[in-house]
């Protein structure tokens, strides 16, 4: 599998933690459902970092079945009951998710079920 960032965006970064644009090259595409942040007792945590913790690693369980690691996405989609939450989120995904580059990303403002802060569908090449 390979991801490529256009020479373009190497040179001038965006200054967000996102890639505006990638080139893949793989043989199998690899896709997650809607999936949120319940632990293991099927609690679903209050606030939004741990929320968004426990969403990217339970992603990264499901990845890891299909053959995949986060380093294989090139894509995510996030969905979030309240975008003032944003910067709360950015921060633990900047800390998870691998930056060779970083996958492009969408986000958007959704009514998500009760209790819930945001979900995420991760989109991945093997």
């Amino acid at each position: 599998m390979k991801k490529t960032l256009p020479e373009k965006f190497i040179k001038e970064p965006t200054g967000f933690p996102f890639s505006p644009v990638l080139s893949i090259e793989g043989k199998e595409i690899v896709v997650t459902s809607g999936t949120c942040c319940d632990d293991y007792d099927g609690q679903i945590p209050e606030d939004m970092e741990t929320q968004a913790r426990n969403t990217i690693l339970a992603c990264e369980r499901f990845l890891k079945e299909a053959g995949c690691n986060l380093s294989n996405v090139f894509n995510v989609e996030v969905y979030m009951s309240d975008l003032d939450k944003w910067n709360d989120f950015n921060k633990v995904y900047k800390e998870l998710m691998p930056d060779n580059p970083l996958p492009c990303r969408k986000a958007l403002q959704v009514g998500l079920l009760p209790g819930y802060h945001v979900e995420l569908v991760m989109w991945a090449v093997k």
